[in-house]
């Protein structure tokens, strides 16, 4: 199917869907089927629907800038320094034969304008070029906004961005530490890490706190075994530093970093994480994060000079 012609039964097929509901109404019919409860969008107190009125109004140059997987990196060079980013291959508006032709042996593709479109690749003498532009011309066509509203999506130009792979010792795609950083009315601050641990074999997720403590909570994915549990890393005083000179201003982001040989490297800034349907157990955890998450202060910034 011709580039354009995918690209217009998409366009069509998202118009449909907007038509069919409002914004408001198909957040909240899918977090009730994924949550199990009725939001409360108007006077928000869990942290899940704090998440869930934040991105229905999260459609501000400050956010859709931040969620801009290649935009991003300029406020991540000035914050903490280009040494953290991952090293860029490149990035175009579609995937062409010249542009794979040029591409190194191994290396990482995703859009820019949402989340879970990436194609990691070990070796590219093992990757069909017309399948993977196939695959990335469908990431274009969309707009990651439809499928669950996230506002700050709504207007990212998208493109193709390339990244070195980065692996750790074992040759493996390293462990992702997600560190939640709350800002909250009190000014008190509070980390929650989350390590995922094995995203391509047997996914785990295990949650810490800032001194490394394991914590009572479940997620979307089983915690480790004990035995498996991911260790303190050398670096943690660093990792939650980082975190929090990307999250001054916020009072809410959770900020994905990577350790390399222990370097630290940014991954990404999230602001609504698995679009405010996080499954947290015990349901106190939603609660309690809610309590932190000084929403009304994340609904007052504007543009990055806010901050």
């Amino acid at each position: 199917m011709p580039f354009w012609l995918r690209k217009l039964r998409q366009a069509l097929s998202e118009n449909f869907r907007i038509l069919k509901r409002s914004n408001e109404k198909e957040a909240m019919r899918q977090f009730e089927k994924r949550l199990g409860y009725k939001p409360n969008i108007d006077n928000p107190v869990t942290y899940n629907e704090k998440l869930t009125r934040f991105k229905l109004e999260a459609d501000k140059p400050i956010f859709r800038q931040l969620a801009d997987k290649l935009a991003v990196r300029k406020f991540v060079e000035k914050r903490i320094g280009k040494e953290h980013l991952v090293p860029l291959v490149g990035h175009e508006e579609r995937l062409t034969r010249e542009f794979f032709n040029s591409l190194p042996e191994s290396f990482v593709i995703k859009a820019n304008h949402g989340s879970a479109m990436n194609h990691i690749v070990l070796d590219k003498k093992d990757i069909n070029f017309i399948a993977l532009r196939r695959e990335t011309d469908k990431w274009l066509s969309r707009n990651y906004f439809v499928s669950s509203r996230e506002a700050q999506y709504r207007s990212i130009p998208p493109c193709i961005i390339v990244e070195t792979l980065l692996t750790d010792s074992l040759g493996k795609v390293p462990s992702d530490y997600r560190v939640h950083c709350f800002h909250a009315k009190s000014e008190e601050k509070h980390t929650i890490i989350q390590v995922d641990s094995d995203s391509l074999g047997n996914h785990t997720r295990d949650y810490f706190d800032q001194n490394w403590n394991q914590l009572d909570i479940q997620g979307k994915y089983p915690n480790s075994y004990t035995e498996r549990l991911p260790l303190k890393p050398k670096e943690l005083e660093g990792l939650i530093r980082t975190a929090w000179k990307l999250a001054k201003g916020f009072s809410y982001v959770r900020v994905d970093l990577y350790l390399i040989s222990g370097h630290i490297y940014f991954g990404e800034m999230t602001f609504t994480p698995v679009s405010g349907f996080m499954p947290l157990t015990p349901s106190t955890i939603d609660k309690q994060w809610g309590d932190w998450f000084d929403l009304d202060h994340q609904l007052s910034l504007s543009t990055l000079d806010d901050l």
